[in-house]
């Protein structure tokens, strides 16, 4: 039980029978949503014969006025008394959940006044007023709790901030470390790291523009994909993981159910919770057709409508991160996407960044692994940002409207047009209109990621590159990039100058020459390589990407 400063707020699984007919504070998280309805504050009856009056008044909801009133016969002449007028006022019942609780108790509230449609699923409440326990049915032996509202406040979500002195440290940090922030258990796998935490960031919202990024991770099972998923509800404040073998379309969100006494209403599922956040789809080849049709609209239009028995539309601004497996045990790159992975176009359309990720066994690379996962186990892993400063940054950059510039605008505009007149291979992701919003809100997102206010070419080239890296993973091919046959004919002095070529982090930078394992057979021998190149003035080093020095 915690006190607060207008009296001892009970916590739903505390609430017992003693509490009945008393004025209590209770607390929780809006989960379900009936209609607005009408109940009687004033009756006033009349005999049809004497014409005698009578009349009862609901005195502030200290009766109850379920039973406080019953139609009499009059006084005087026994002939039963019929409605004359009736007064009434608005109520509606709602279905409030406890917060962060594996077992969560719900307790069904009837909400009284005007301003009772400012109540919204996702909204944490904090109210005053009586239990009461009711038959649904004359002959029920047991009984149902409800609790009728005397006053309620809505508690906007309280969302963790840095400090001045955090927010310093932000702003002079190397904006790589964040990055490998981001699931430092997991080896390598850098790239789509980025891409969760830009991901996570988004874009900058406007009228008709919405800044949430959706990504997918495609590829062979055992490649940390849920790990990754989990990690990232970690690090957002706001956020939930769900599994698509075990969520139906109505959990994910929202669906119509019924309480006890036959009322329906309309209960919110992890999405509509999530508004303003992210949320973690795994497994989501194995959804069936008709739930995954739910993600259609809240990943384009960021909301979500019920027209069953009670039509709702509820706003739903959030991320998307998915997870899928191909059909079969291995991803086949003979086939195309839709072959190997069991979701359809119009789904796959709606992710900003796809990556696909393979398990190729490379015995130098298991090593590495399996020596990072022992510094894990022996708990030696050293982590720039633990996960709730993580949280801050986050929190604190999400903030951020920076502008764009003309150059970055244009950067985005000619690489997109060039992008769309690529030649790709049949079954490729398609390359349109969402392309070029997406390439949008990914350099929004990196101007976040720099705490900048203003969206610059750097920026609008990062979001490209991201892009270009998302697409390589699914063999398509993109604008401006040398011809593979080329990069073969490379010496080793050649291939680590064409590495440099455009602004590369470190860790991409190691990961892209060991792709050459004859010159660097191992993650060491490439950052020795690095240190060497910037020793001698070969590659110099800005805003944490190398570049070559022509």
């Amino acid at each position: 039980m915690k006190e607060y400063k207008d009296g001892v707020f009970k916590e739903l699984d505390e609430i017992t029978p003693k509490d009945e007919e008393q004025r209590i504070l209770v607390k929780g998280i809006v989960v379900g949503q009936g209609d607005v309805e009408h109940y009687p504050i004033m009756i006033v009856t009349e005999c049809p014969r004497c014409g005698v009056e009578d009349s009862w008044e609901q005195d502030k909801l200290d009766d109850d006025w379920r039973t406080a009133y019953v139609m009499r016969k009059c006084d005087r002449c026994a002939e039963a008394m019929r409605e004359k007028q009736v007064d009434k006022g608005m109520v509606k019942k709602i279905i409030v959940s406890e917060q962060n609780k594996d077992n969560p108790i719900f307790l069904t509230c009837f909400i009284y006044g005007d301003d009772i449609n400012k109540i919204i699923p996702g909204k944490q409440i904090r109210m005053e007023g009586i239990l009461r326990s009711r038959k649904s049915k004359k002959t029920d032996l047991t009984y149902k709790k409800l609790f009728d509202v005397m006053r309620f406040a809505l508690e906007e979500d309280k969302v963790i901030m840095p400090s001045e002195d955090e927010i310093k440290e932000f702003d002079e940090m190397d904006k790589t470390e964040i990055i490998k922030s981001v699931a430092p258990h997991i080896k390598n796998m850098y790239t789509l790291k980025e891409a969760l935490l830009i991901s996570s960031l988004g874009g900058v919202e406007r009228d008709t523009f919405r800044g949430d990024i959706n990504t997918l991770m495609l590829g062979d099972p055992g490649t940390a994909k849920t790990q990754l998923l989990k990690f990232v509800k970690m690090m957002n404040q706001k956020s939930d993981y769900v599994s698509g073998t075990s969520a139906s379309g109505a959990g994910l969100f929202g669906g119509i159910d019924k309480t006890p006494d036959g009322t329906h209403y309309a209960r919110a599922g992890a999405a509509v919770m999530c508004n303003g956040g992210v949320l973690g789809i795994d497994e989501m080849e194995k959804m069936n057709d008709y739930d995954r049709v739910y993600a259609h609209e809240v990943m384009e239009s960021q909301t979500f409508t019920l027209r069953k028995i009670i039509p709702v539309t509820w706003q739903v601004k959030i991320s998307i991160i998915g997870a899928a497996n191909p059909k079969k045990s291995r991803w086949n790159t003979e086939l195309t996407i839709n072959e190997n992975v069991n979701m359809p176009d119009s789904l796959l359309s709606r992710f900003g960044l796809i990556f696909l990720v393979r398990d190729i066994p490379n015995k130098s690379d298991d090593l590495a692994i399996a020596e990072h996962l022992e510094k894990v186990l022996m708990g030696e892993l050293e982590q720039t940002l633990p996960i709730d400063k993580l949280m801050k940054f986050i929190n604190y950059a999400k903030r951020l409207r920076p502008n764009p510039t003309r150059e970055a605008l244009e950067k985005v505009k000619e690489w997109w047009a060039d992008l769309r007149n690529t030649d790709q291979a049949e079954g490729s992701i398609a390359v349109d209109h969402r392309t070029l919003y997406d390439l949008h809100r990914m350099a929004q997102a990196y101007a976040k990621l720099d705490l900048s206010e203003t969206v610059d070419v750097t920026h609008a080239q990062r979001a490209i590159d991201l892009l270009k890296e998302s697409l390589k993973t699914l063999g398509m091919n993109t604008p401006g990039e040398r011809n593979a046959s080329l990069v073969n004919q490379f010496d080793k002095q050649g291939y680590t100058a064409w590495v440099f070529e455009k602004p590369i982090s470190h860790d991409a930078a190691i990961e892209k020459l060991c792709d050459k394992p004859k010159w660097f057979p191992t993650e060491m021998k490439a950052a020795e390589m690095i240190r060497d190149l910037k020793r001698y003035g070969k590659i110099l080093e800005s805003g944490g990407k190398y570049s070559w020095v022509s």
